[in-house]
């Protein structure tokens, strides 16, 4: 995957160009924003203020530039390796009817801003499989980059 260029300006579909100020007082109340770009995904990413004990969130707002509705787990992990960090943890969020949000072919990641959190659920050891491994036990698998 291509490497992500913040972007200082973005061109929505009605064709004109916003600063990231600008389109950030339009949509997002004034708040600071980034925007990054690679050549698939374009991704808005905002620090989200968490309750309690818990570090902060980066919400990461993914969309691929030809709008479709493709979910790769391996590039949004690298997305949130590139954007957030490597050593930092996400969900992807399925929630409630009541909360949902599903305007378009975009994901949302919420990562939590601290390397050394740990969600208090998930894998405790790492397993990465490549083609060959997988195999060993029945299953398929795109060879590792």
């Amino acid at each position: 995957m291509d490497k992500f260029v913040k972007m200082n300006v973005i061109r929505p579909p009605n064709g004109e160009e916003y600063s990231i100020e600008e389109y950030s007082k339009m949509y997002f109340n004034g708040e600071p924003i980034t925007i990054h770009k690679n050549d698939t995904y374009q991704v808005l990413t905002r620090r989200l203020k968490s309750e309690g004990d818990m570090p902060d969130l980066m919400w990461l707002s993914i969309k691929r530039i030809d709008k479709e509705s493709i979910h790769d787990w391996r590039e949004f992990q690298e997305i949130k390796n590139q954007l957030v960090g490597e050593e930092c943890e996400g969900v992807e969020l399925y929630p409630a009817e009541s909360r949902k949000v599903d305007a378009a072919n975009q994901y949302h990641l919420f990562v939590w801003d601290d390397p050394t959190f740990r969600i208090g659920f998930g894998f405790n050891e790492r397993l990465v499989s490549g083609e060959d491994e997988a195999k060993d036990f029945g299953a398929k698998q795109r060879p590792l980059n």
